[in-house]
């Protein structure tokens, strides 16, 4: 593993602290990075790593409080990690847990073990690289001025799609899609990012079922931005409210998994062929079959195809992630207003909604019909709010639909604010879904283990309550 003091990037943990008197002056900030890429032996056969992995931390302070902010490039981080890795970076820190936001990329390519599977980087290498990049962070953190701006970025579609009669997940043009990018940069005294925040809603599915090992278009974001800005710039990219937000543009990743999984979906690249989704439409499970197929290496006659279709989609991914990173430049060029103190405060707040548990699991339908459900254990949900000044970070820990984020914005009394998901551990739900959603067939709603009518409302009430109680 590899630590280095540029700044922090891919696995958001924000925290308060005591600071020392030559911190107690106005804002300062630091930020480090440490990589966390598998070594090349533990992928399979013919598998590839196309880009590094990196756990990214941004510390900042003003007046006696500071908050921590971390973000990994992986598909999300459970509470068994978050949790030690939370108390050995407070006592460097020494900031509260409550004051911290930990979030995932929620790139699909993150792991050997595929997305939520045993594998590597272990939890330990991502634990040990999130102390270490506090630790980095806090040690070249110098004087700072925080900023807030946003941008529309037209990459995401909504992936609740109603065909033929049917619930599926396929691109809905038609669908609620929130194109904002929302940053928060810290600068120096010369004007160049010590670190930035980019907060945008849509899943890094591009690697998904094909054997790579990538940061997606979350890290392809944010080497863009540290490589404009040089080795003492760390750019995080921290996940919004994508439970039901794609790519728009996603041909090259499913060519990638044709040739990866032999699955039928992709094969006819014609322009007048069917879509993928439409013709899975009669299958059962095709992503069981799929991942089925993960577990066999790539034929060496596949080779030549294999790489092509990666190279395909890495021209792609690194589209996607020089237009977000481009964006969030020009956003910080055209922010009207800097501040070089805020006060800095911190609050979580859980609660549980009732769960439910499918019945259907040996041989489970993947979405289009209702499935047989059984009580369940209660589902615990995490809300947290995170205050830099007038900056409020809202956080869950989960994969949020973007109704409920929407919603918390209208109602919401303040200007500045995001919702950072997959933060601060992950709850025992899966997807959570909106009011609206709840009758909708889909993957993401028939999956949950959350039953109709508790989550959205408890989030959002929560995420006002701290908001109101940070306010004060």
């Amino acid at each position: 593993m590899k630590a280095s003091t540029i700044l922090l990037a891919s696995f958001a943990i924000v925290a308060i602290c005591s600071s020392t008197k030559a911190q107690a002056e106005g804002l300062i900030a630091g930020a480090g990075k440490v990589e966390i890429t598998p070594p090349a032996r533990a992928l399979s056969a013919g598998d590839r790593i196309v880009d590094r992995l990196y756990a990214r931390a941004v510390v900042i302070s003003d007046h006696g409080r500071c908050a921590v902010i971390v973000g990994v490039d992986q598909g999300g981080l459970r509470d068994a990690l978050v949790k030690p890795a939370t108390e050995r970076a407070s006592k460097i820190a020494k900031c509260p847990a409550e004051n911290f936001v930990i979030s995932a990329t929620h790139t699909h390519s993150g792991s050997t073990g595929g997305l939520g599977g045993a594998g590597e980087p272990t939890a330990k290498t991502i634990e040990n690289a999130i102390v270490t990049a506090v630790e980095s962070a806090k040690a070249a953190m110098r004087p700072a001025r925080i900023g807030y701006a946003t941008a529309d970025v037209h990459l995401n579609v909504n992936r609740d799609y109603f065909v033929d009669g049917r619930w599926l997940q396929g691109p809905n043009v038609d669908g609620k899609s929130d194109k904002t990018l929302a940053v928060v940069d810290l600068l120096d005294a010369r004007g160049n990012p010590i670190a930035v925040y980019m907060n945008y809603a849509m899943h890094p599915v591009n690697f998904y079922h094909s054997g790579v090992i990538s940061g997606d278009f979350a890290g392809a974001a944010s080497r863009y931005v540290e490589q404009h800005y040089g080795p003492r710039t760390v750019a995080i990219f921290a996940q919004g409210a994508s439970g039901d937000q794609n790519p728009r543009l996603q041909r090259p990743e499913r060519q990638l998994i044709s040739v990866r999984t032999h699955s039928p979906a992709a094969k006819d690249q014609a322009i007048t062929a069917p879509p993928p989704w439409q013709r899975n439409l009669n299958e059962r499970n095709p992503v069981a079959r799929d991942d089925a197929q993960m577990a066999i290496p790539i034929a060496p006659a596949e080779q030549v195809a294999y790489d092509a279709a990666i190279e395909n989609t890495v021209q792609l991914v690194e589209a996607m992630g020089t237009i977000i990173g481009e964006s969030a430049i020009q956003a910080m060029i055209d922010q009207r207003a800097l501040a070089d103190t805020a006060e800095i405060r911190g609050a979580q707040r859980a609660f549980q909604c009732p769960g439910r548990d499918r019945l259907d699991r040996d041989n489970a339908v993947r979405e289009g019909v209702l499935p047989p459900y059984a009580d369940g254990a209660p589902v615990n949900l995490k809300v947290g709010m995170l205050r830099i000044g007038d900056i409020y970070i809202a956080t869950v820990n989960g994969e949020v639909y973007s109704d409920i984020a929407a919603r918390l914005k209208r109602e919401a009394p303040v200007r500045k604010l995001m919702m950072t998901t997959l933060a601060n551990g992950a709850a025992n739900s899966g997807y959570i879904y909106s009011n609206e959603a709840s009758p909708r067939l889909t993957f993401q709603v028939i999956s949950s283990r959350l039953k109709p009518g508790c989550a959205e409302d408890g989030i959002v009430n929560a995420s006002l309550g701290l908001i109101g109680e940070l306010s004060r």
